[in-house]
């Protein structure tokens, strides 16, 4: 009898705990849809919305920065204004859904060439909230949010309709409450730094089209888009802002595509950013790979990649006092400076319906490497650049230490062609690569035992000898790359010559007056970049 109690009273103590721990349980279920009930707040359009599968994204850098950098509740959120997304998909849905709510709205849209209208904002009013849900427009791989045209209060900022803005596709996850936010949060937020968006100028690409008859050749595309597309992405992903820069930029902007007649692709680099991830990325990398590091990690520095037909090129800019950058360009062993225009961001910009980092002023930048407006039209093949001048010499122990070759594996080469590419001009018994990396050793370098036969190295300065086309100085040099290194053809990254110029001219010069004043008018605009799907 007195077991049988014991075991009663043991169950009943049992059973009330466990009533209590379901209990405990449900208090969060409970109190989160209360909060829900409540039609003042933002969790009740958030809700409503997500009842009828309208999947709102957050995208509001602060508030992003807010909830997931700062690990800060949600609750403690007291903004008035709050920016979400959508894809364009769900735009219809999501209107049919307010006008059903019975929720104010406004809409902010443009014309388009295919449609009349196209609504790219739209704002919900809900008491003295506002939920502002821009509209992801997208592309072949990424997504474009035009500039919002509806009057705002002057206090309202807006992070995403304030400029013409791409991003990258991102992948989602769902909050506790009922809305989705980028998986990678701080990666989004990096990629927002460079969204502004910037189109190429499609009047300037059409005049070389039909004026210089100057058209893109579809197996070079084929060859280098690629290669191109899996370097911008693999920057990105280091989240390292790059640019694309010389012939690149140009056959961007002028042709918004790439210069015909081209050999290679360049890339700028901000040095405050460098660490070794770059190089250990692409060494052995199946798409592109580095078979040449050349400079100095703090001098010069600049990576050739090879995708095994083309090569592209990775220069590091390094800042000079506070109006100018300045990159290095290694013509034997003589060291050449390239002055650009002082910037530390990057926009966005189109390159075979992929995004690509270009810089926010483009005009300045090419004035900058070419001369003011001399690239708007072709060049001449021996064109030399006037933003380049003769720095210094390599002294005996940085040369050393200037020349990284690698093997398509990935491994660093000390075989005979990298040991030549030193040692030639070199008066020193260069046997052996001292070290796998582009830095001098902290400890003192001894220098090996000088030649029996002295080798002269001389100096290549501006005045004796006026740089052009970097294709061109590396004709000397391309005995020693390796094989299969994706050597350039002769006129490869050249401009056309002045008497195919010539004869372009002749061929398109205007028969009448009002032909020509139209020509003249073309010509005053070809500055000013043609506005594509929308009137941004």
């Amino acid at each position: 009898m007195i077991c049988f109690l014991f075991f009663t009273y043991v169950l009943f103590w049992l059973t009330l705990s466990t009533i209590k721990q379901i209990n405990d349980l449900n208090k969060p279920e409970i109190s989160h849809q209360t909060r829900f009930r409540s039609n003042r707040t933002l969790y009740f359009v958030i809700n409503q919305l997500f009842q009828l599968q309208i999947n709102l994204v957050l995208i509001d850098p602060q508030i992003l920065q807010h909830l997931f950098i700062h690990r800060l509740p949600f609750d403690d959120i007291h903004r008035t204004f709050i920016t979400f997304a959508i894809v364009e998909e769900s735009l219809q849905p999501l209107i049919s859904s307010l006008h059903d709510l019975k929720l104010s709205m406004k809409t902010s849209e443009t014309n388009s060439r295919n449609r009349k209208h196209l609504v790219d904002h739209i704002f919900i009013k809900h008491h003295r909230l506002t939920v502002h849900v821009a509209v992801l427009h997208k592309y072949s791989s990424y997504y474009r949010i035009h500039v919002n045209h509806q009057s705002l209060p002057k206090n309202v900022h807006l992070p995403f309709g304030d400029k013409l803005r791409a991003i990258d596709y991102f992948e989602t996850e769902l909050h506790e409450y009922l809305f989705y936010y980028p998986r990678n949060v701080s990666h989004f937020l990096w990629l927002y730094d460079s969204s502004e968006f910037i189109h190429c100028n499609r009047r300037l690409a059409s005049r070389m089209k039909k004026k210089y008859n100057i058209h893109e050749s579809m197996s070079q595309l084929s060859l280098i888009v690629k290669p191109m597309v899996h370097i911008g992405q693999s920057l990105n992903q280091l989240q390292k802002h790059y640019w694309i820069a010389g012939g690149t930029l140009l056959g961007w902007y002028r042709h918004c595509g790439l210069i015909p007649y081209t050999g290679d692709a360049d890339f700028g680099l901000f040095y405050e950013e460098y660490d070794e991830s770059i190089r250990s990325h692409f060494l052995g990398n199946p798409v592109t790979h580095i078979w040449a590091a050349l400079g100095l990690v703090n001098d010069s520095l600049e990576f050739r990649l090879s995708s095994g037909r083309y090569v592209f090129d990775l220069f590091w800019t390094y800042r000079e006092g506070n109006n100018a950058r300045w990159y290095g360009y290694q013509a034997q062993r003589s060291k050449y400076r390239r002055s650009l225009p002082l910037f530390s961001k990057v926009c966005s910009g189109d390159l075979f319906g992929y995004r690509f980092s270009v810089p926010c002023s483009p005009i300045e930048y090419l004035d900058h490497e070419y001369g003011k407006n001399n690239w708007t039209v072709p060049l001449q093949k021996d064109y030399g650049w006037i933003n380049m001048k003769y720095h210094s010499m390599w002294n005996d122990i940085s040369w050393m230490y200037a020349v990284r070759l690698y093997s398509p594996e990935g491994h660093l080469r000390s075989d005979e062609l990298a040991i030549s590419w030193v040692a030639k001009r070199f008066n020193y018994t260069y046997a052996s690569v001292p070290s796998f990396l582009n830095v001098l050793p902290n400890e003192t370098v001894t220098l090996p035992p000088l030649k029996s036969e002295f080798v002269q190295v001389k100096s290549q300065k501006v005045e004796e000898q006026k740089p052009v086309e970097k294709e061109e100085q590396r004709q000397e040099e391309e005995e020693e790359e390796p094989e299969g290194e994706g050597k350039e053809n002769e006129n490869e990254g050249q401009e056309p010559n002045e008497e195919e110029q010539e004869e372009d001219k002749n061929a398109e010069k205007p028969d009448t007056e009002a032909q020509e004043e139209k020509q003249n008018e073309e010509e005053r605009n070809q500055n000013e970049p043609e506005e594509e799907d929308v009137d941004e």
